[in-house]
């Protein structure tokens, strides 16, 4: 049995609370090569081969430019989850996403890793007008290392650490240009026609890979540092660029528009073999080819479930007990490759469980994700069994401005294969339900408990079902956002986590004479977003 003990909390800020952390086992990991990619919904890591693609739990959508540590298990990425464009660290073991910089006044972007794995440099300013700084990887020692009124971006080590070459338009139009990690004047690096952006050192050092824009199209070039002419690799029209060198030297990774929407592709290090990455999606950006742990990239065979969160449904307002409660539908497809499979256990005079993920592999062999919640056991009818805790949660917000308005009380759920088959899911045939012990029903004594979705089964709620409401006491008539989020710590590991949320737009109209409590009508539903405003 393979073993990854781990914990995984997490904020969206201004949406919902987080804090991430992933532990595994103590001792040397195995690193695989893997390719990241940024779109707007999420961040990736796939195999070259294209048979895996998972989402990660760390990045939100908006975040960019995320690269992965010499060690294969930090991730540096830029983000505004806290309002201001900022650096971050998440350490895909041991637990932490980490804010680098505080810097209000200028954007933080693009950071790279020095070859060691203890520096970080970035380019921070405001559109038009970066630098390069260098800090430590825990955010100390920061230094100014480019200092100039031009823009200063798209930084990239040298394979010994001792030089960092940038794009820079300092004299006019963007050139590729290398200065020392110790300071000093900035030189010229390669010599060449059109605008040169995005250089990637090859890790043997003596090539450089990079975007040049000659008479308006894009392509990717390789320039050798012994002074001799750059050679184009690629020809085709459209653009081809930003490209990244797999760990070996023998590959680069690249963005191409060919065929339509840009997505990563592959071709040998002499521009031969171009080929598509199979798992890679329209829209994918910034590929970063690196040696990686298996918490960023689960090993090939890993089934792990997709939480696909279904837009409100079956809204309703009732007056009960002196409060004014809107109550509302909620289901979860599970359309991955595995079950979600929860074991929960205790010990002691403990009141809760730990609650841990069963991740199924291809071979029989399973893997064990520590820690991604709690089991407490609910003694209210009609449940009285062990409910997962956090599993959904659900969000009431005016339209007009986006602020909060509400959010539910529920105690955590009960995961089945009780309430039948997902809808419309090609491709999926639901097997013979594998849960379906109720969870240990009227067993508040019980040490052990494994509950669980397997693919191809919703779990689904019906409104005013134990704390599936909102309370919307002398909330004011007019347009609301109802949201629903799966997985909303994203604890539970999964192939993606874009369509853990889904929202409806609903009118809240004023007490009518019929019923004497305020009305509420779906007006719009919104899967996979958690905006849902009228069209």
């Amino acid at each position: 049995m393979r073993t990854i003990v781990a914990t995984a909390g997490f904020t969206v800020l201004a949406a919902l609370s987080i804090t991430v952390a992933w532990s595994a086992a103590a001792g040397p990991q195995t690193k695989e090569p893997a390719i990241l990619a940024t779109n707007l919904r999420a961040a990736t890591a796939s195999r070259a081969d294209g048979s895996t693609r998972v989402e990660l739990p760390w990045i939100l959508p908006g975040d960019t430019g995320a690269t992965v540590s010499p060690d294969g298990r930090r991730l540096a990425f830029s983000s505004a989850r806290s309002g201001s464009t900022e650096i971050y660290v998440s350490d895909t073991r041991t637990g932490t996403v980490r804010r680098l910089t505080d810097n209000t006044a200028a954007d933080d972007i693009e950071p790279a890793w020095s070859p060691d794995g203890r520096q970080l440099v970035w380019a921070s300013g405001p559109p038009g007008a970066h630098d390069l700084f260098v800090m430590g990887d825990d955010g100390t020692q920061r230094r100014r290392l480019v200092d100039d009124p031009a823009n200063d971006v798209e930084p990239a080590w040298s394979s010994d650490g001792t030089q960092i070459a940038y794009a820079s338009d300092r004299d006019g139009r963007y050139r590729l240009w290398v200065v020392d990690l110790a300071g000093g004047e900035p030189l010229v690096l390669v010599e060449a026609p059109g605008r040169l952006r995005e250089p990637s050192w090859s890790p043997a050092g003596d090539i450089v890979a990079y975007t040049g824009i000659v008479a308006g199209n894009a392509d990717v070039w390789v320039a050798r540092l012994d002074g001799s002419q750059p050679s184009r690799l690629t020809t085709a029209p459209g653009f081809d660029g930003r490209p990244d060198w797999s760990p070996d030297g023998r590959r680069l990774a690249l963005v191409s528009g060919r065929g339509g929407a840009r997505r990563i592709w592959l071709m040998r290090a002499d521009g031969s073999r171009k080929q598509p990455l199979d798992s890679s999606e329209a829209g994918d950006d910034t590929p970063d080819w690196s040696m990686v742990e298996a918490t960023i990239s689960p090993e090939p065979g890993s089934l792990l479930p997709d939480l696909d969160q279904q837009a409100p449904s079956g809204i309703l307002v009732l007056r009960r007990g002196g409060r004014t409660r809107l109550g509302f539908t909620s289901a979860v497809d599970n359309i991955g490759d595995g079950p979600i499979h929860i074991r929960g256990t205790r010990v002691g005079v403990a009141r809760t469980m730990r609650a841990d993920q069963v991740v199924h592999h291809r071979d029989g062999t399973i893997e064990i994700v520590g820690e991604i919640g709690r089991l407490a056991y609910e003694s209210h009818p009609p449940h009285r069994h062990w409910h997962l805790e956090p599993y959904e949660a659900y969000e009431l917000r005016r339209a007009s401005d986006e602020t909060f308005a509400g959010r539910d009380g529920k105690s955590g759920f009960c995961l089945l294969d009780r309430w039948g088959h997902a809808l419309r899911r090609p491709g999926i045939v639901p097997g013979t339900p594998r849960f379906v012990g109720d969870c240990a029903a009227l067993q508040p004594e019980a040490r052990l408990v494994d509950e669980g979705s397997s693919v191809g089964y919703t779990d689904r709620y019906p409104g005013f079902f134990h704390g599936q409401d909102i309370d919307i006491t002398g909330l004011e008539p007019g347009l609301y956002e109802l949201v629903h989020r799966a997985n909303p710590e994203r604890r539970i590991r999964e192939l993606r986590y874009s369509n853990n949320d889904a929202s409806a737009l609903i009118r809240i109209s004023p007490v009518s004479g019929a019923t004497g409590v305020l009305t509420a009508t779906i007006l719009r539903r919104c899967p996979a977003s958690d905006r849902c405003q009228a069209g």
